[in-house]
């Protein structure tokens, strides 16, 4: 029961940052596509944050939504490889 549990967290951490690098979405929104509380999402991207993910939040019109940040050497080593 309790590897069940783990493993549904972990899954539901992947999705989050899936969802985060594709798209900015507010709390409400990533709380409704996982079927969870927005507390649950604060607590999952505070979590995310300790593993190392960057996300941050930036202001999308009158709300928050959250977006990863690529860090510099990331998009410079990408640009390269697009060339």
């Amino acid at each position: 029961m309790r590897y069940e549990r783990s493993l549904a967290v972990t899954q539901r951490l992947a999705d989050l940052f899936s969802l985060i690098q594709a798209g900015t979405y507010s709390s409400r929104a990533l709380a409704e596509k996982l079927g969870v509380s927005e507390q649950t999402v604060y607590r999952d991207i505070r979590c995310l944050k300790q593993q190392g993910r960057s996300i941050r939040a930036v202001r999308c019109g009158i709300q928050w939504a959250y977006v990863a940040v690529v860090p510099a050497k990331v998009a410079r080593r990408s640009a390269v490889l697009h060339r």
